[in-house]
């Protein structure tokens, strides 16, 4: 049930007030890109007084979420219309129930390569066969040199993660650095196929055993959150996410893995559509954007929905991978091609997805009792993109959520040329960490309003997307092409908004060749080229 207003009658004080970590404070003062009026506004309750009329309507509710100003509640189906037409009720959207989608873990033989395990014993550590997901984007270089996540706080949400009693956890546990967790389900699931989803995902980032698994950010401090019931399809699922990412935001997180992806739902319920994947209709997709504006890098899989059509399969990426800041992570092979089953692009208004990708097939993670295994799944790709944002979050502390992004994007193997296949590629661990190091922090204005311009595709024959990232908002943004004769072509204009923003420009009746596109912004001007077949 969302609201239309956050009442002057709502309790200042109370169980639903935020308390926020001396750590969110801080993280939200150095990487939020909303002013603290809008801060403020999130983290107002919702209002005990519209809480209190459902009440009396014989209306419990479950979760409140400040952020989406909604509640959910178990409404019987006699009183849904009256609820629908209170003067403060916004809208009421059945409570999604999520279908994991997830594909179950694969054997995969783990014979490591001969060549890998050569130059496994060159370094320093002894990463086991977790050498060859490590190695493929670059990841050892900086673990070698001590760059694991410390200093930073990762958040796993997902299902169960079984009391990270398995060896791969037993140094995070011993320094002290499992920081919380909370079962939002309410029930275990650890002996239930995928149960322990959540422990493979969490591995993959932090695990450190030596000889056999060690993560990218095994230095890391980890906030855990059991949102997902693998073994059923439950309509809580979505409800719980938004209730676990407040819970982390709050508690200081800096990066956040979400190996989920929501697409299609129960007989009955509420399912979404391609046209849903707009970067703005998704619940997750909308809390994972607030979570970003608050400073908190969101890093998502992709989905595991790909296909050879369309037509064959739903094919595109889901929610919450379609949101506007968060990093989407597609799967590749060992090898580096791009995985069968990982989720294409582009969202419904034609932005550019996946954002990135690693290995998710083969990839080697923490399993049953003390054992090890391996599995496909774009949620096996995710969690290691998301431990070199705690990498590059270790050196340079005062990055955005979005210039995290534009960095793990321009230093990825296809920046130059991204598609809606892999994105803009693999991710270069070493790169990365080197340009976040030489990167100015926030501070510096020329940073804060930095303009990021992509075309694609480009060659094109009938239309072309701008996609823009900034992280500032602007209005108007004026987009002018013009021909080698510097006569005016087209001047689109449009909006704006923090995150990307995508523009469809309809090429029609223009001759083959060059062109060059300028994008003013206020004071910023970006100038590059087309070329048109």
């Amino acid at each position: 049930v969302f609201f239309t207003d956050k009442s002057s009658a709502a309790k200042v004080a109370g169980p639903d007030v935020v308390s926020l970590s001396e750590r969110a404070q801080f993280r939200r003062l150095t990487r939020a890109s909303i002013d603290e009026n809008a801060r403020r506004e999130i983290d107002r309750p919702v209002s005990s007084t519209y809480v209190g009329v459902l009440s009396e309507m014989g209306i419990e509710t479950v979760v409140r979420s400040r952020w989406l100003n909604a509640v959910s509640a178990v409404i019987p189906v006699e009183l849904l219309h009256q609820v629908h037409g209170l003067p403060f009720v916004r809208d009421v959207r059945p409570v999604g129930v999520a279908v994991h989608n997830e594909a179950p873990p694969v054997p995969v033989p783990l014979q490591q390569p001969v060549s890998a395990a050569a130059a496994a014993a060159a370094t320093r550590l002894d990463y086991g066969a977790s050498f060859d997901q490590l190695s493929l984007v670059n990841a050892i270089p900086p673990l070698e040199n001590g760059i694991n996540g410390t200093g930073v706080r990762l958040g796993i949400i997902d299902t169960e993660f079984d009391g990270f009693v398995h060896p791969a956890f037993q140094k995070l546990v011993s320094e002290g650095r499992l920081i919380d967790y909370q079962n939002f389900v309410g029930v275990a699931q650890a002996n239930e196929p995928q149960g322990l989803h959540g422990r493979q995902v969490a591995s993959i980032a932090v695990a450190f055993d030596e000889g056999s698994l060690i993560g990218p950010a095994y230095g890391a401090e980890l906030l855990a959150a059991t949102t997902e019931y693998a073994p059923s399809e439950t309509n809580q699922e979505e409800d719980n996410f938004v209730a676990g990412l407040e819970w982390m935001e709050s508690l200081g997180v800096d990066v956040v893995n979400v190996s989920l992806a929501y697409t299609d739902f129960d007989d009955g319920q509420r399912s979404y559509s391609y046209s849903d994947m707009d970067g703005d209709t998704g619940v997750t997709t909308i809390a994972a954007d607030i979570a970003a504006q608050l400073g908190v890098v969101m890093v998502v899989a992709a989905g595991n929905y790909g296909c050879s059509s369309p037509s064959n399969c739903w094919y595109y990426v889901g929610t919450p991978a379609d949101a506007d800041s968060v990093v989407a992570v597609g799967a590749t092979f060992s090898s580096g091609s791009k995985a069968f089953f990982s989720s294409f692009g582009p969202t419904f208004d034609g932005r550019i997805k996946p954002d990135v990708a690693a290995m998710g097939a083969g990839t080697y993670f923490a399993s049953f009792g003390t054992d090890y295994g391996s599995g496909l799944g774009t949620s096996y790709a995710a969690p290691m993109v998301a431990g070199i944002a705690c990498q590059i979050l270790q050196v340079n502390p005062n990055l955005k959520p979005m210039e995290v992004r534009h960095i793990l994007r321009s230093t990825a193997s296809q920046s130059q040329s991204p598609d809606n296949a892999l994105g803009w590629g693999i991710v270069d661990a070493q790169a990365a960490v080197d340009m976040a190091m030489g990167t100015v922090g926030v501070e510096e204005e020329s940073v804060q309003t930095a303009i990021n311009v992509f075309t694609y595709p480009n060659p094109f024959a009938e239309r072309v997307t701008f996609t823009i990232e900034t992280t500032s908002p602007y209005e108007p943004v004026t987009i002018t092409v013009y021909d080698v004769m510097g006569r005016v072509i087209a001047a689109p204009e449009t909006k704006v908004s923090v995150g990307g923003t995508s523009v469809e420009w309809h090429a029609d009746d223009l001759a083959a060749g060059l062109y060059v596109y300028v994008v003013q912004a206020g004071k910023r001007t970006y100038t590059g080229r087309l070329v048109h077949l």
